[in-house]
């Protein structure tokens, strides 16, 4: 876990133009709107909508550095793992996520690094979006609990859209809302906490999801 802060730059920037060339051929339009609610300093956690397997490459678009992704563990094999190891993501088991991955995501976070979480923990393409569990607020709130100083790690909800769907010559729309911060949903303890900010969050992003 001591490299799960690492990123190649030699191969991360040789493929930036890359990946966005490919996303812009395939795609008809990439509609982004809200990026003037990404915080401009510090590191935040954007929790998006998971559509695609298309979704990271196009979240990338929203920043100019690497982003940090928390991505399933089992993806981390053959070719496919060594790539996205070196492109900012790190493994977390879903169903079970162990002390040390999430100790990783917390420094990642004192780093100052940007993170990607998919809430619904998957994709899911049945319903407009999946119902969350607090482990997302749980990890903001010992972030900031465990930093050396006060740090503030705002929660930036993402909203997906493919149309009609994920494939060739679609249309995606990319909402970005307003930070949901931790301070705004105090509760008397951190358990409650979590669970007011995992409601605040949920609320947000299909409040966007219907408003398109």
């Amino acid at each position: 876990m001591s490299e799960i802060a690492t990123v190649k730059p030699w191969l991360y920037w040789t493929l930036f133009p890359v990946h966005r060339t490919l996303l812009r051929l395939y795609f008809s339009e990439i509609d982004i709107q809200g990026l003037e609610n990404l915080p401009q300093n510090g590191p935040f956690v954007l929790a998006a909508k998971h559509f695609s397997r298309w979704d990271p490459l196009v979240l990338s678009l929203l920043s100019n550095e690497p982003l940090r992704f928390m991505t399933n563990a089992n993806q981390f094999t053959g070719l496919q793992g060594w790539l996205i190891e070196r492109l900012g993501a790190f493994p977390v088991t879903l169903s079970r996520p162990t002390i040390s991955s999430l100790r990783g995501a917390i420094n990642l976070i004192h780093s100052g690094h940007k993170l990607v979480i998919f809430p619904e923990g998957g994709i899911v393409r049945d319903k407009p979006l999946r119902t969350f569990k607090p482990g997302l607020a749980r990890l903001v709130l010992q972030a900031e609990a465990t930093a050396l100083g006060t740090l503030e790690v705002p929660i930036v909800p993402i909203a997906l859209r493919y149309d009609p769907s994920s494939s060739f010559r679609a249309k995606i729309s990319v909402h970005i809302g307003l930070p949901i911060r931790s301070y705004q949903h105090r509760q008397d303890n951190d358990k409650q906490t979590a669970q007011a900010i995992t409601e605040a969050l949920h609320a947000a992003i299909i409040q966007t999801l219907k408003a398109d």
